[in-house]
């Protein structure tokens, strides 16, 4: 077998923080003091509005961005709630836009799974809602949360999906979807839970979305840890749903992924912990993952791909085809999988390694333990397009416009040597990452 060698040495270091719009960026956002959690993106005349949730005492805030790469941090201000009201605490989470009143609304989880909203009439400064705009609490569940609304045209009604924790079953197996349905979201009728597989924890941060005809619901299936998005897929909001997911958009680095249709299409976007995570020994909270532009497959199945926004703003990068000494690297090539090797492994030492197989995808840290997996389908000794973005010890690799997988790996300093023992890599570039102007 021929080998091919590829050694680059690029120099690694930390990159800044966003501090505000004009301000030297990082590729990955994190807010100035503080990590960033739960993401809720929402898209209002040519921007997204981030909502997210701040570590300690989950309080609810803002980041808007155009490019979706320079973010700025906007306060997010509540009228004053009294001690014992109903809606105390408030949160802002999944916003979107109630033409009835012709405000914009978001709701959220309260005592006794009852969920109830508040409104707001510039995205800045919200109300609690009427008494009236609450979905009623039921008693088939121990705990029912993390509210995402949403509209069923065929039906031309409001749909709630909620994480719902089942009654009388421990942890790791209690984890249901339950939906509720409402013509004015004041009257809700609850169907129960419409997905309860019965052997996996709670399912959180659950969406339900239409693409090409299909029913989607999405989730983070919560293993001890924040877990990563999966899908199931339906002809109807009732379901029936399968038990098991029909697939996965990322790995277990990706945390809540939550999805934002931005016209007709849809964006995931998701939080990378701030420090390498094991299930169990995960920090809540971290920098924001490059965003995925989720679409549909011939088969059904959903794929992800770097946006085309994104694609844009990368291309006017100062590629080369020689390494530099820079704080953060962006790369592009073409490879294939040898069908006599089986796979590709792309050294990135001293960080670690990516590992691509035909059936999976794996970032490997120093010692050869995975970080982060994701099952694929690629095709061997045909040639594969890849992008690759690595920033201090976050990697995020994207694969034929199909699979995306993050991984923050053990903290690593140094210059990157970057090598493949495979024949089969092309048509590489590379450039730092330099904000535009």
């Amino acid at each position: 077998m021929r080998f091919l060698w590829l050694t680059l040495f690029i120099l690694l270091s930390p990159s800044p923080t966003i501090m505000a719009q004009d301000a030297p960026a990082s590729l990955h956002f994190k807010p100035r003091d503080h990590a960033l959690g739960d993401v809720h993106p929402f898209f209002h005349d040519g921007e997204c509005l981030l909502y997210y949730l701040k570590p300690g005492k989950y309080e609810s805030a803002l980041a808007r961005s155009h490019d979706w790469l320079r973010w700025t941090e906007t306060p997010v201000t509540h009228d004053a709630v009294k001690a014992g009201d109903w809606m105390s605490p408030y949160y802002v989470l999944g916003v979107f836009h109630d033409p009835a009143m012709k405000n914009f609304r978001s709701f959220h989880g309260h005592a006794q799974g009852r969920m109830v909203s508040s409104e707001s009439r510039d995205l800045r400064h919200w109300s609690c809602a009427p008494k009236e705009f609450h979905i009623p609490a039921a008693g088939y569940y121990q705990r029912r949360r993390d509210p995402f609304v949403f509209w069923i045209p065929e039906m031309k009604q409001y749909g709630c999906v909620m994480t719902t924790w089942m009654k009388g079953r421990p942890k790791e197996t209690c984890g249901a979807v339950s939906l509720a349905t409402s013509p004015d979201l004041k009257q809700w009728k609850d169907h129960g839970a419409i997905l309860d597989p019965g052997n996996i924890g709670e399912p959180e941060c659950p969406q339900m979305f239409r693409l090409d005809q299909r029913w989607y619901l999405l989730a983070s299936i919560y293993d001890r840890a924040v877990g990563w998005p999966v899908y199931w897929s339906s002809g109807s909001p009732l379901g029936p749903w399968e038990k098991e997911p029909a697939g996965q958009l990322d790995g277990k680095d990706l945390c809540a992924a939550q999805i934002a249709f931005d016209g007709e299409t849809p964006f995931l976007f998701g939080w990378i912990p701030l420090k390498p995570a094991r299930p169990g020994k995960q920090d809540w909270g971290g920098h924001l993952a490059l965003p995925r532009e989720v679409h549909t497959l011939p088969d059904g199945r959903l794929g992800t791909r770097l946006p085309a926004k994104l694609v844009k703003a990368f291309e006017r990068l100062p590629w080369q085809n020689e390494p530099g000494a820079w704080n953060s690297l962006a790369a592009e090539f073409t490879l294939s999988i040898p069908a006599s090797a089986g796979e590709n492994r792309l050294s990135i030492a001293p960080l670690g390694e990516i590992v691509l197989k035909r059936d999976q995808l794996r970032i490997l840290d120093a010692s050869g333990e995975c970080w982060s997996a994701l099952p694929v389908d690629l095709p061997a000794a045909r040639p594969l397009e890849v992008r690759l973005f690595i920033e201090d010890n976050i990697v995020e690799i994207f694969i034929q416009d199909r699979y995306s997988l993050a991984a923050r790996l053990p903290v690593s300093t140094g210059p990157l040597r970057f090598s493949t023992q495979t024949a089969g890599i092309s048509s590489m570039r590379f450039s730092e990452w330099r904000l535009p102007r």
